[in-house]
């Protein structure tokens, strides 16, 4: 079975990998999306958390979500698997494929990005940001994570495998979300205050 998935995620990394084949200016978009796309989240973030009342308290859990998914989550997880079973190089260091980005050869599964950005736009949604979670979800978690592949930064697999870090690290913060809303309130409150 787990010989059949990683044949599988092979396969499909290897038909989203293009770069070798792309013209430059499709490469530079590709290492544009698969790089900085992440950092719109925190520009978002500020400016909803600038808002104010409400927003301020959602901006606040929104960040809580990528950041737990993230560090709490998917890097002690995949640096365990890494540096205890070897699991698993990126693919430019693996394979010797073509690699855009300066990009360490650390740890690849789970793509961080992909678990950031991932519990981020579940939690826009969950709060009733709908435009906001739409554009995480077609240009973070879609168009940006997949570019991570065709880049050859991370096998497909890494992606998924971030993807499901980031649905958990958000439902975590969803369960305590009442919690954390009284906290923010009684917070923002006392500062006011």
């Amino acid at each position: 079975m787990g010989h059949w998935l990683l044949q599988l995620d092979h396969t499909i990394t290897f038909s989203l990998y293009h770069s070798g084949a792309l013209n430059s200016t499709v490469q530079k978009l590709l290492y544009d999306l698969a790089s900085w796309f992440v950092y719109l989240t925190p520009i978002a973030l500020i400016v909803l958390f600038w808002q104010g009342g409400k927003n301020r308290i959602n901006s606040v859990k929104v960040a809580l979500a990528g950041l737990f998914a993230w560090f709490a989550l998917a890097a002690p997880i995949g640096n365990f698997l890494y540096s205890h079973y070897g699991f698993r190089d990126r693919p430019f260091v693996s394979l010797g494929i073509k690699e855009l980005l300066l990009q360490r050869p650390d740890k690849a599964f789970p793509s961080d990005h992909a678990t950031f950005l991932m519990a981020v736009t579940l939690a826009f949604f969950a709060y009733g940001y709908r435009k906001l979670g739409w554009f995480f979800l077609i240009g973070g978690v879609i168009i940006s994570c997949i570019a991570r592949v065709a880049v050859g930064i991370h096998w497909f697999g890494d992606i998924v495998g971030g993807w499901a870090f980031g649905g958990i690290g958000f439902a975590v913060i969803w369960a305590i979300n009442t919690q954390l809303t009284n906290g923010l309130n009684r917070l923002f409150r006392s500062k006011n205050g």
